[in-house]
C-alpha cells in the first residue's frame, strides 16, 4: 500500500513542480520586464524559450504523449465538449453573480501594448504548462496504477485546488472539475495530449479576448449576474447541443486497450 502511495505521489509532485515552478518564473519575467521597460513587452521570448526547452527535456525523459498524433475527430470532440462546459460555466458564474474582467498586469504604468501581450501570452503559457504537467506527467504515470475515473477525478481536484487562490476561479468548481474530466478522458481515449492542449489554448485565449473586447469596445467587465434569462437559455441550449454532438461523434474515437 505504501509503495502504491509513493508511486502516486511522485508524478503528482513532479507535475506540480513543473507547472507551478515555470508559471512562477514566467510571472517573475513579466514583473522584471514591467520594471525595466514597461512599454516594450519582451517577456514572452525568454519565458517561452525556457518552457519549450523544459517541455522538450520532459518529453525525452517522461512519456507524456506530446509527440503522439491524434485524429481530427478527437479535436472536434474535445472542442465541442469544451464549449459545452464553458456554457455550464456561464450558468455557474450567473449563479455566483461573478463580474469577470480581462486578465491584466496590475502595474498601471505598463503600456496598452504590454497589457495586450500579457493577455495573450500568459493564458497560452498557463495552458501549455497545465497540459504537460497534469495530462502529460501526472496522468501518463497514474494511468498505470489507478482505475481511469478515480485517476481522472484525482487530477481534476488537484488542478482545481491549484486555481483556488483566485476567488472567481475557486467558485467555479463544476466548470473546473468537469473541464479536467473531459480533457483527461479524451486524452486517455486517444493516448495523446495534443487535443487537450489545443482545446486549453483556444479556451484560454478566446475567453480573455472576449473579456478584453467587452472592456475596450463595450460596457466593461462581464457581469454574469446581470445576464437576462434569454442569454442563459441560449447558453444552456447551445451547450446541450454541443455536448450531444460531442457524445455522438466521440463514440467513434479509438478506445484504450
Amino acid at each position: 500500500m505504501l509503495e502504491k502511495i509513493q508511486v502516486i505521489i511522485f508524478p503528482v509532485m513532479c507535475g506540480l513542480v513543473f507547472f507551478a515552478g515555470l508559471m512562477g518564473v514566467s510571472q517573475g519575467l513579466v514583473a522584471w520586464n514591467a520594471a525595466l521597460s514597461p512599454t516594450i513587452p519582451w517577456f514572452p521570448i525568454p519565458a517561452l524559450a525556457l518552457i519549450v526547452t523544459a517541455t522538450w527535456w520532459v518529453n525525452r525523459r517522461w512519456p507524456i504523449r506530446l509527440a503522439r498524433p491524434a485524429g481530427g475527430r478527437a479535436y472536434v470532440v474535445i472542442l465541442l465538449a469544451t464549449y459545452a462546459v464553458i456554457c455550464l460555466g456561464v450558468l455557474e458564474s450567473w449563479f455566483h453573480n461573478l463580474v469577470t474582467p480581462a486578465p491584466a498586469w496590475p502595474d498601471e504604468t505598463v503600456s496598452a501594448g504590454f497589457q495586450l501581450v500579457f493577455l495573450l501570452a500568459i493564458p497560452f503559457i498557463a495552458a501549455l504548462l497545465a497540459e504537460v504537467g497534469f495530462r502529460g506527467m501526472m496522468q501518463t504515470a497514474l494511468e498505470k496504477v489507478l482505475p481511469v475515473w478515480p485517476m481522472l477525478l484525482l487530477i481534476a481536484v488537484i488542478n482545481f485546488l491549484m486555481h483556488f487562490y483566485d476567488p472567481d476561479q475557486g467558485s467555479q468548481v463544476m466548470r473546473m472539475i468537469t473541464l479536467n474530466l473531459v480533457w483527461g478522458y479524451i486524452t486517455w481515449r486517444v493516448q495523446s495530449i495534443r487535443p487537450a492542449l489545443v482545446a486549453h489554448i483556444v479556451m484560454n485565449i478566446a475567453i480573455p479576448l472576449l473579456q478584453y473586447g467587452s472592456e475596450q469596445y463595450g460596457p466593461g467587465p462581464v457581469p454574469f449576474g446581470a445576464f437576462p434569462l434569454g442569454t442563459l437559455v441560449i447558453s444552456a441550449v447551445s451547450g446541450v447541443i454541443a455536448l450531444t454532438a460531442a457524445i455522438v461523434i466521440g463514440k467513434r474515437l479509438p478506445r484504450t486497450a
